[in-house]
């Protein structure tokens, strides 16, 4: 039967039904089906299989007792206490399961199963090392035996030192014990002292990593004669000390004596010295594992290690935050299916380039899973003779954006010179029709058929004239000789005429409530700046209220300008009934580039030009609004004479 994976996590199908082909197309086992019992043996001698799974509970049977490694699932058309228990006692089942299971549950159980496999597989292999240590241990207590032997044959009858001697020996057997499940050095100096000094002649052992004149001041305050022995850790022919143990003793006498088991002392060191060794090792390897794993936590942007099928080895913090996924969950999924939320491989993905050529490569990632780009490089790396490539993302959606809305801004700009240039031109043969549709008019008789054809043509004409006139005076470019005393109504009322051909099939209304009486609407300041500034915030107005390109059933602004003054300041109030600005966004919205609507038709300039030309001329402009509801644009504009500054 075939299936994509690791050979090592085989899965034995045992019985005619064909249960979990579709298994094997979809998981990551490899699914072998026997249809016999013949068949099985064969596969459990020659494949590696972890897990049987079956139907007939007499093959597990049968099974057990020549291949009892592999975990067993039963799949049963009936769950009872009676069946589990005689499947429980006959084939030593695992794990049961409807044969209606779905073929994710099964997968669940080999997994599980796997698991089990894999755990007793390392318990069965801590269970031979130990029993290779039992073995060194066994002969290094059948020479210890030997010299308790000879010293018992010069010693006969003796039986005091024959009872000091087997007790230390069992004392040893326990120490080395102890000192194999050691896990710090602490725990060893304890274990090491606990264990020895019943057995040998002294008062104290200390266990030292260095030797230093703070360690040897502590053992001379103790006043105690000593013996100091190098604890010497050797691999292949190279020699380090790394420690040492200070035996000390009550009297000089229990020194002789300490000197006499200077062998067996030598050979609990080289224990020890082993132990310590790997205790050494294991912190360093755990210390740098966090330092690795901090360091690369701490980069901002996404990383990843994958290899030549795209499978994340490793992935940073921020990759896992982008993706959405936890970082231990991860490992063994396609980087272009977690991070990009992709079938296929990323579109300019240059991995395979990487890892062929084993040089860096550069690619620009388009995201449509984050709505940016990303500046990708690859790396290649080699880790235990596999080819790994490391994937480093860094977000450039941001720079991109700003380039593109400056692009944009510059195109509008000669856009702006182009269309003054363009109206003068068309401003001249408008003219020329005019005046001869004029001619014409008064030429021909009222009643005549051509009569209304040309005033409609004149109607036109003046129409075509007035909206190149407002078109050349908004591109004219301000001036110094521009700052004048000018009447705010008739500013607001310019820009209206620039929008008015905008909304007049739009089915919005402007409602226009303007104080006939007041005093004075006259500030001082640039005319042509203030008609772009309400120009700006009407079209604003306008865009909020449209739907889809349609407006609302009711689309309506408003405009109040009232004088206030004992402000000594003209106060201008446009609202509309749109559908309003978020809170969070209220902020915001004065900031260059910043625009809730189509980033490429509406970079979100208008509204910071706008809050800089009111802060030139010394007013201050304000929102307030409520989704839903509308928005109110507040401006206030002193009216006595000052002087702008021309930031």
């Amino acid at each position: 039967m075939g299936g994509i994976v690791n050979a090592k996590e085989g899965v034995l199908w045992v019985g005619r039904k064909s249960t979990l082909i579709e298994l094997s197309h979809a998981s990551r086992f490899k699914v072998y089906q026997a249809k016999s019992l013949l068949e099985a043996k064969v596969f459990l001698r020659e494949r590696p299989i972890k897990v049987i799974v079956s139907d007939v509970v007499h093959f597990f049977d049968q099974l057990k007792t020549l291949f009892p490694e592999p975990v067993r699932i039963l799949l049963m058309d009936k769950l009872d206490v009676s069946s589990t228990q005689a499947a429980i006692n006959r084939g030593e089942v695992f794990r049961f399961l409807p044969e209606t299971s779905a073929v994710s549950e099964i997968e669940d159980a080999i997994d599980q199963g796997v698991r089990h496999f894999d755990l007793v597989s390392q318990h069965q292999t801590l269970l031979s090392n130990l029993k290779v240590q039992n073995r060194k241990l066994e002969k290094l207590i059948q020479k210890l035996e030997e010299q308790v032997s000879v010293r018992t044959a010069r010693l006969q009858g003796v039986e005091g030192e024959l009872s000091k001697t087997k007790r230390y020996l069992e004392q040893l057997n326990a120490l080395i014990a102890w000192i194999n499940a050691s896990s710090s050095v602490e725990e060893l100096s304890q274990r090491v002292e606990k264990a020895l000094k019943g057995v040998l002649p002294v008062e104290k052992i200390v266990l030292s990593e260095t030797t230093t004149e703070e360690v040897v001041k502590e053992v001379k305050k103790l006043g105690l004669p000593s013996i100091v022995m190098p604890l010497i850790y050797q691999k292949e022919e190279k020699k380090k000390c790394v420690g040492h143990l200070y035996f000390l003793c009550k009297n000089e006498e229990d020194i002789v004596a300490l000197y006499e088991k200077v062998d067996l002392i030598k050979q609990i060191s080289d224990t020890v010295a082993l132990t310590l060794e790997k205790i050494y090792i294991f912190n360093a390897s755990v210390e740098r594992k966090e330092e690795w794993q901090k360091t690369f936590d701490a980069i901002f942007d996404p990383v990843a290690l994958v290899n030549k099928h795209y499978d994340i080895i490793r992935a940073n913090l921020s990759y896992s935050q982008i993706s959405g996924i936890k970082i231990q969950s991860l490992v063994g999924k396609k980087c272009y299916e977690v991070f990009q939320k992709r079938k296929t491989p990323c579109e300019g993905c240059l991995l395979s380039q990487t890892l062929q050529k084993k040089k860096p490569a550069q690619f620009e990632l388009k995201s449509t899973a984050q709505d940016t780009f990303y500046a990708t490089s690859s790396f290649p790396l080699e880790v235990d003779n596999q080819e790994l490539a490391v994937l480093y993302y860094r977000n450039q959606g941001e720079e991109k954006r700003l380039r593109d809305q400056l692009l944009q801004a510059e195109k509008m700009a000669e856009i702006g010179i182009l269309a003054g240039s363009v109206a003068h031109e068309i401003n001249n043969p408008l003219g020329g029709i005019l005046a001869f549709t004029q001619i014409l008019l008064s030429e021909v008789p009222k009643d005549s058929t051509f009569y209304q054809d040309l005033k409609e043509m004149e109607e036109a004409t003046l129409r075509s004239k007035e909206i190149v006139e407002n078109l050349l005076y908004f591109s004219r470019i301000s001036r110094e000789e521009d700052l004048e005393a000018i009447d705010l109504i008739s500013v607001i009322e310019k820009a209206l005429t620039l929008v008015n051909l905008k909304i007049r099939h739009k089915n919005i209304t402007i409602e226009k409530h303007f104080q006939k009486t007041s005093p004075s609407t006259k500030i001082f300041g640039d005319f042509n700046q203030l008609v772009q500034v309400f120009l700006n915030i009407f079209q604003n107005s306008i865009q909020a209220i449209l739907e889809n390109g349609k407006a609302k059933k009711e689309g309506k602004i408003e405009l109040w300008v009232e004088h206030e003054e004992d402000q000594k300041q003209v106060l201008v109030k446009i609202r509309d009934n749109g559908k309003g600005i978020e809170a969070e966004h209220l902020t915001n919205i004065f900031n260059p580039f910043f625009t809730t609507k189509n980033k490429t038709e509406h970079p979100g300039l208008g509204l910071s030009v706008s809050y800089q030309i009111i802060k030139n001329h010394h007013g201050k402009i304000s929102v307030e609004s409520e989704p839903d509801k509308g928005t109110t644009f507040i401006i206030l504009l002193p009216y006595r004479a000052i002087v702008l500054s021309r930031s």
